[in-house]
Parts: structure tokens; C-alpha cells; sequence
């Protein structure tokens, strides 16, 4: 199929997401920073982080990695008003290299101060107003006894057990296009059986491409759960009994200069795009050379399933030694040695493997409350074994809690389990 990338004829797969296509086509700048202009490619490939949004089919700011490529599609990049590869601002970054103050830049001239304003303010911002006015969205509304928010390993084992329970009316609510998350990726248990078999016995209550954008509290004692879920043109109002958050977390950045240069990836991106689009990140017309860099457990998974993804790797260091990356895109890393001298990596591309960061707002946001986790330097929900929160009609599992990884599944089931006690005995 053919799409548009700022008026260019070019090719793409079927399958593939906007942000798939352009990995494909070796585009690593995707749009520019709104103050200093600096180059910006995708990152989490997730939905979470914001670093690939475009102006698509005439609406702006559309994040990529969550666009289904289509036949005809027009894609433009934002943020270069002379173009996002060559963008002249970009040296704003050099001319004002101690921080530009756009709030007091010329002020001590009234018309200058004016000026510099009006200019600011072109500048500035995520792409320009859409083409045209968007009519009003269809809804419509459902009720469940269990809605349970992610179909990774955590919502899948959740779902598998409130069905084992005996409660008929689980919804599963999935933001991809398919139920599975990290399985098949290599950092979880590959329990494909039960994902197959969780999937059959839903049928249409496993409701894909659907994103969760509010979570509410009812007044109705029997449904005190409202949700509010974004699906394709439409909107749902789900009430429902009770809420299982099984979403999961986001990628983390590299706190070190550099950090926000293309070329940087989350490991669990790359790792989605093989799986999801059968696209690796290219570099010389072969794929890139990836040094991995984070910590504990989630380093030594993602170098690993790198490997088995088919990504050369370089080198897996910890993130502490890492002191700065070089680049653009990326082409070097510069380390600490345990010597203490300094050490270049030369690389095509740099995939980031730190713990994730819990999705907790959706729940938090209503009073749950959250803890502190020293490993992932992040706040996860406060939760019991059972994953029931603070708030009494919300659980959670898997990597909201702190229970990722190999632990979610097993988390997700035990939730499932108490959720679909709560709702058996409000049944009866």
C-alpha cells in the first residue's frame, strides 16, 4: 500500500502502525522539540511518552505508534516550518546556550518584546488546528460485573480466573489490536495456551483497540464503577461492579545527556515492533547494532530477547555507567570503565531496559493509594495479596502493583479470583 509522508509518495506494509512504516523506511527524526527544535524520534512505541506525534489526515498531534496504517493515509511531520530534517531553528539551541527565558527575551523594548512574542508563540505548540471540525462521536453504553483494563499476562490471567469463578459478564479491555502484551516478547512466561484459550471463551467481550481515558465513581451502589473507554470513532460508557487495572507501566528514559536523541528506543518498543510488524530498526541497509543499557532484571531479559529478536548486540551495560550518547541518530555511547577511564561504543541504535514505571493514575487518581518502589524508582498501587486496592471496588495486578515479569501472570490470577468473589456474592 502507498501513503503520503509530508507530500511524498511512499510505500508501506499492511499490518504495519504509521510508526512501524517510517522505522521501515529509515526515518528517524519523526518531529522536533517545541522550544529548542531539537530532533526527536519514536521512543516507548507504546502510546506512553509522546515523542512520535504527527499530523495525520489532517488532524494533528496523532501518536504514531498507535496509528493503523492505511492505503492513502497522509502523514506530516510537526515542529520544522522549514522542514523537519533541516530545521533552521535548531539553532536556537546554540544561540541561546545558556537557556533561552522566552517569557523576558527582549522585553526591554515594548515593540521588540512584541515581536519576540508573536514569534514564540509561531513557534511553540503541537502542530496547527485540524483541517476541519470533527461532528459529534457515537456512544454507547454497556454494563459488566468485572471490566478489567489490559489484556497483557496480568489482565488475561485475570480474566481466565473470574471466568473459572463462574462470572459470565468479565469485559476485557485491550489498547492494541490484539490481547497478549509482553508474551511472545521474551520477558514473560510464554503462556500462549492460556492466552488462546482466554481469548475463545470471551468471544466479543475482549474488546481490542480500545483505550481507557477516564475512570469515574458512580453514585449507583451496585454499579459504582464508571468508565469512559476511546474506541476507534466511538466512545463507551462501561458501569460495572467492579474494576480490575491489569494496564501495566510505562518505558523509562535515560536520566544522561542525550537521553532524548533519535535513535534511543525503549527495549519493550523494539521489541513490539518485531513482534507486532516484523520491523527491525536498519542502519546501512542492515539491521542496527543495539548496545541495551538499564538494570537488574529487566537488562538481562531485554538484551536477551533482543538477541532472539534478531537484533545484534553490542554490548548490555548497567545505566550507571553510561555518561553520555553521541549522535544523530545515535551512533555512540560513551561509558565508564570499572577502571573509571572512558570507553566509546560504537552502536546503530540504543535500547533502554529499565523497570517500568506503574500506570497508577487511572486508580490513584480516585484515592488509591500508591507506595514507593526503590527498584524501579517509581509508585506503584497499594495493594493486598489479593490485589485489592484502597479504593474498595478497584483492583489491580501485574506491573501496577510491583508484580511484573514472570510474577504478573500469577498476580492477575489471584486478583481475578478475589474480584469475581466480590461480584458472585453481590449476585446472590
Amino acid at each position: 500500500m502507498y501513503f503520503s509522508l509530508d507530500g511524498e509518495r511512499v510505500e508501506g506494509r499492511a499490518g504495519d502502525t504509521l510508526a512501524a512504516a517510517l522505522v521501515r523506511l529509515g526515518v528517524s527524526t519523526i518531529t522536533r522539540s517545541i522550544k529548542y527544535h531539537r530532533p526527536r524520534g519514536a521512543f516507548c512505541l507504546a502510546g506512553t511518552c509522546g515523542q512520535c506525534l504527527v499530523r495525520v489526515d489532517g488532524v494533528p498531534s496523532v501518536m504514531a505508534c498507535q496509528t493503523a496504517l492505511h492505503e492513502g493515509l497522509t502523514c506530516e511531520r510537526q515542529n520544522g516550518p522549514l522542514g523537519v530534517d533541516t530545521d533552521v531553528f535548531r539553532a536556537a539551541d546554540f544561540v541561546f546556550g545558556k537557556g533561552l527565558d522566552h517569557h523576558h527575551l527582549m522585553v526591554q523594548s515594548k515593540l521588540l518584546g512584541r515581536v519576540a512574542l508573536e514569534v514564540a508563540r509561531r513557534l511553540a505548540g503541537l502542530g496547527e488546528l485540524p483541517d476541519k471540525t470533527r461532528g459529534a462521536v457515537p456512544a454507547e453504553e454497556r454494563t459488566a460485573a468485572l471490566a478489567i483494563v489490559g489484556a497483557g499476562p496480568a489482565g488475561l490471567a485475570a480474566a481466565q480466573a473470574a471466568i473459572d469463578a463462574g462470572v459470565k459478564d468479565v469485559l476485557l479491555i485491550e489498547r492494541d489490536p490484539h490481547a497478549g502484551g509482553a508474551i511472545g516478547q521474551g520477558l514473560v512466561k510464554d503462556d500462549r495456551e492460556l492466552g488462546s484459550r482466554t481469548v475463545a471463551a470471551l468471544g466479543e467481550r475482549l474488546i481490542t483497540n480500545a483505550e481507557l481515558v477516564g475512570m469515574y465513581r458512580d453514585d449507583d451502589p451496585k454499579l459504582p464503577a464508571r468508565l469512559l473507554v476511546r474506541r476507534h470513532d466511538r466512545l463507551l460508557f462501561i458501569s460495572a461492579q467492579r474494576v480490575l487495572l491489569a494496564h501495566g507501566g510505562a518505558s523509562q528514559p535515560l536520566p544522561v545527556p542525550g537521553n532524548d536523541r533519535p535513535g534511543v528506543y525503549a527495549a519493550r518498543g523494539l521489541l513490539g515492533l518485531a513482534k507486532r510488524c516484523d520491523v527491525r530498526v536498519q542502519r546501512g541497509g542492515e539491521v542496527a547494532k543495539v548496545v541495551v543499557i538499564g538494570t537488574g532484571d529487566e537488562l538481562a531479559q531485554g538484551a536477551k530477547a533482543l538477541e532472539g529478536a534478531g537484533y545484534p548486540l553490542v554490548r548490555a551495560i548497567d545505566a550507571a555507567q553510561v555518561i553520555e550518547l553521541h549522535g544523530d541518530p545515535v551512533d555512540e555511547v560513551i561509558v565508564k570503565s570499572a577502571s573509571g577511564a572512558q570507553e566509546r561504543l560504537r552502536c546503530g541504535a540504543v535500547a533502554i531496559a529499565l523497570p517500568l514505571a506503574p500506570l497508577h493514575e487511572p486508580a490513584s487518581n480516585l484515592g488509591a493509594h500508591t507506595k514507593f518502589l526503590p527498584a524501579s524508582d517509581a509508585f506503584a498501587l497499594q495493594a493486598d495479596a489479593d490485589g485489592r486496592t484502597t479504593v474498595p471496588w478497584i483492583f489491580a495486578a501485574g506491573t501496577l502493583v510491583g508484580a511484573g515479569g514472570v510474577e504478573a501472570a500469577e498476580s492477575g490470577a489471584k486478583a481475578g479470583a478475589a474480584a469475581a468473589r466480590e461480584c458472585t456474592e453481590r449476585a446472590s
